[in-house]
């Protein structure tokens, strides 16, 4: 395990040590008393989180998709992430600014925010992959109280041979039925587009989504103060393959009318997004044969497909939202 030392704390979620210790080992590499597990780190792909994305892919991801702040994730949460934390937040360097710095502070950087459990890197329990589908879910985890205490990383039911081993990485969603005290150790509340800036993948469903469409609203209006955002859950149903967004039990809970036309509209400029992809593709991505690698211009394979698939997800989540509430509206004119 890589951790911040005596300076570990169990409700502490980010440490500047932790990611300092984390550079050092894999400046070590095989030398590191910790070789075998940071030769799996230093193997694991670069560049796969939206902050982390070129210049070209990240303003793909903000104007075109995101509409400039009009759609989670939320600009401030994730552009400027590494500046903001770790050269600003922990005083650290970046290579690729001044080369007389430290060679692996930046990949320590991404890879404790996509792979610690609050300032822990822990091997074996990193590589379970996510879901919040009970079927598919089957272990739990347990953080240690004090420095020296054992992480705790058990099965919530039987495994059986050569099955995929599921964690969820943000089981007290607010979709979630996990209880406090009992699973929720990490306090994971991190809601889908959050999942997308810190891991750089969509999950499946059931996903939690929130939208605010005054989020960019600057005005002073008195009621500045009042909450204009609104969240769902988004499930699909087991039989029908439908998506079902399920909202709470409050009446404002749902949106209203002028949130259903924001949602129309959003969606709307997604879709004629999708009408330019093919020209769009042709202008932003690096072509075959150029390398992997993104540069200012272009942007890298993995990079377009990615910011594709959370556009598909948010498209998908906006029309199920859209639907839900026509047809509530649909049911209550009947009554």
């Amino acid at each position: 395990m890589i951790h911040p030392g005596k300076k570990y704390h169990q409700h502490k979620y980010y440490s500047c040590r932790s990611i300092y210790n984390l550079a050092m080992e894999l400046e070590k590499g095989d030398k590191s008393d910790r070789a075998p597990y940071v030769r799996y780190l230093l193997s694991q792909t670069r560049g796969t989180m939206p902050g982390e994305w070129s210049v070209a892919g990240s303003k793909f991801l903000a104007s075109d998709v995101l509409g400039d702040g009009d759609l989670p994730p939320y600009e401030d949460s994730w552009r400027t992430k590494f500046d903001k934390e770790w050269l600003r937040g922990c005083l650290g360097t970046d290579r690729a600014s001044d080369p007389s710095t430290h060679a692996f502070e930046r990949d320590a950087y991404w890879l404790a925010s996509s792979r610690d459990e609050d300032t822990l890197m822990v091997p074996v329990y990193d590589m379970a992959n996510h879901s919040n589908d009970p079927a598919l879910l089957n272990t739990l985890s347990y953080k240690p109280e004090t420095a020296g205490d054992a992480f705790l990383f058990v099965a919530s039911r039987d495994i059986g041979g050569g099955e995929q081993v599921y964690n969820s990485y943000n089981r007290c969603n607010a979709c979630s039925d996990a209880r406090y005290g009992d699973d929720c150790e990490t306090y994971s509340f991190a809601r889908t587009p959050d999942l997308f800036v810190r891991f750089g993948f969509v999950e499946e469903y059931p996903q939690n989504w929130e939208f605010d469409p005054h989020n960019d609203d600057s005005s002073d209006d008195d009621d500045d103060d009042d909450e204009t955002e609104f969240n769902f859950c988004l499930h699909r149903d087991a039989e029908s393959g439908e998506l079902e967004a399920r909202w709470g039990d409050r009446e404002d809970d749902k949106p209203d009318a002028a949130d259903v036309r924001w949602l129309r509209k959003q969606l709307g400029r997604l879709r004629g997004l999708s009408d330019r992809k093919e020209r769009l593709e042709a202008q932003l991505v690096k072509a075959a044969g150029d390398g992997e690698e993104a540069d200012g211009d272009k942007m890298s394979r993995w990079e377009w497909e990615s910011a594709w698939r959370y556009h598909n997800a948010l498209s998908h989540a906006i029309a199920a939202a859209i639907r839900s509430v026509a047809t509530e509206d649909a049911h209550d004119g009947e009554l």
